[in-house]
């Protein structure tokens, strides 16, 4: 996986997978060249941010 693997648009594997796809990714971005590191934190962010609105149960609720 490079940090062109990661998509902010789409989810991640599963949520019982969620730690080990962050993991992957943190690996990926870590062997990716420096000036691409930044793109890839941002883009893991964004998955992970949208992975945690989606499986809120506080905002199914409301």
């Amino acid at each position: 996986m490079s940090t062109g693997d990661l998509d902010a648009d789409e989810p991640m594997e599963t949520t019982d997978d969620l730690p080990a796809s962050a993991a992957d990714a943190l690996e990926a971005i870590d062997r990716a060249p420096l000036e691409e590191r930044a793109a890839g934190f941002d883009a893991l962010a964004e998955q992970l941010r949208r992975e945690l609105e989606r499986s809120d149960p506080a905002r199914a609720a409301g």
